[in-house]
């Protein structure tokens, strides 16, 4: 019965053993499962976590970012405020029309190598004198021939003043100068005023010494009055008044005078020794060129003394077209002048020299000159834009 029961409690140890060791393995499993469950507990939090990392990373740069456009919008608005503190709009219309001017004047050394330059070059080129047109060459002989059948016609001289091409005839013969030489006079006494050489404002006392019995003002005025040179300048020109330009010569002296146009290529002027002289077509062309060129370049002598040209008279040639003209004219016995600028679209010079002034036909002579001259300076432009129109601009 004992070993019975031993054999039992053996037995019953076994099972238990058995038992003892299944716990054991449960227990185990149980552990397992608990550290697996642990680990993903760990894993998730720690994507939890990397993804907190990763939200916090993008919320602090999405606040920099917004903190960079509310400093910008702040700043930027803050100038668009300072900004419209001076905005000016346009709210009315001031003019009706558009503008049409120009800015300043053509600088050539701009156009180098440009279209425009051409055709500059070309208006501005000396003309071809042997490749003429018909019409231009017609215009020559007419005066050739105008001068060739009378006797009484002395010389002529045209000269285009933006190109110099210039038909003469004659031009070199001298004649009495009659009051044309108070041309010269009173141009070389401007430009010596713009140099500071002449005082215009000096005073020169009108004496018996000057009285003259020609043309001018001075001669019905009192003796021993005052003058000032501009006057007198007015006067000798405007009105080729005699005592005056005796006075000017006088004061300032003959041979600067002549100097002065000597070294511009004059032949004639003072050869002489009196107020007068001689003068000639060629040496007339000089001095109204000179006039032209000293009042483009002086505004304060050049302009007053053109004035003075355009306002003398008689005039004998007169202005086609209206055109304004300044002169110089001289009369004494037999001869009778006019030295002449024509304003015309293109400037020119015309000079006509004579020995009609005790004949009673003088007029009809300065009117040929005139028409003369007049149809071959447009001959001549016609003749140089046709030229020039073919260069290519556009």
């Amino acid at each position: 019965m004992c070993m019975k029961n031993k054999n039992n409690h053996e037995k019953n140890y076994d099972i238990f053993s058995m038992n003892l060791s299944s716990n054991d393995i449960l227990e185990d499993i149980i552990d397992n499962n608990k550290e697996i469950k642990k680990r993903k507990k760990i894993t998730i939090i720690e994507k939890i976590l990397d993804n907190k990392k990763f939200l916090l990373i993008v919320g602090i740069c999405t606040f920099i970012c917004v903190c960079i456009v509310v400093v910008k919008t702040f700043y930027y608005g803050k100038k668009i405020d300072d900004y419209e503190e001076v905005f000016i709009t346009i709210s009315k219309r001031e003019e009706t029309d558009a503008k049409v001017y120009a800015d300043k004047n053509i600088d050539t050394k701009t156009l180098k190598g440009v279209a425009a330059n051409s055709l500059i070059n070309c208006i501005n080129s000396k003309i071809d004198i042997n490749n003429l047109s018909d019409n231009v060459n017609n215009k020559i002989s007419d005066i050739n021939n105008y001068y060739k059948e009378s006797n009484n016609y002395f010389a002529f001289s045209y000269k285009d003043l933006y190109t110099g091409f210039t038909v003469s005839y004659n031009a070199n013969q001298n004649i009495f100068s009659a009051s044309s030489i108070k041309a010269p006079k009173d141009i070389y006494l401007y430009e010596m005023a713009s140099q500071g050489k002449v005082n215009l404002d000096e005073e020169l006392t009108y004496t018996s010494s000057y009285y003259n019995t020609g043309s001018g003002l001075l001669k019905n005025q009192p003796i021993n009055t005052k003058y000032k040179v501009r006057t007198l300048l007015q006067y000798s020109t405007v009105d080729s008044d005699n005592a005056a330009h005796n006075m000017l010569m006088d004061r300032f002296g003959r041979e600067n005078i002549l100097k002065f146009w000597q070294d511009k290529g004059t032949t004639g002027i003072f050869t002489l020794p009196t107020n007068w002289g001689v003068t000639n077509a060629h040496d007339a062309t000089i001095y109204m060129e000179e006039l032209y060129k000293f009042y483009l370049s002086n505004d304060e002598y050049g302009k007053p003394l053109m004035n003075n040209f355009l306002k003398s008279y008689p005039k004998f040639i007169k202005g086609k077209n209206n055109y304004q003209i300044a002169s110089k004219s001289g009369w004494a016995g037999s001869v009778l002048h006019e030295m002449t600028i024509v304003f015309a679209d293109n400037p020119y010079i015309v000079i006509g020299l004579s020995n009609l002034g005790d004949k009673g036909n003088y007029q009809e002579y300065f009117d040929r000159v005139n028409d003369l001259a007049y149809t071959l300076h447009t001959e001549y432009w016609k003749d140089k834009i046709s030229k020039c129109q073919n260069i290519k601009q556009y």
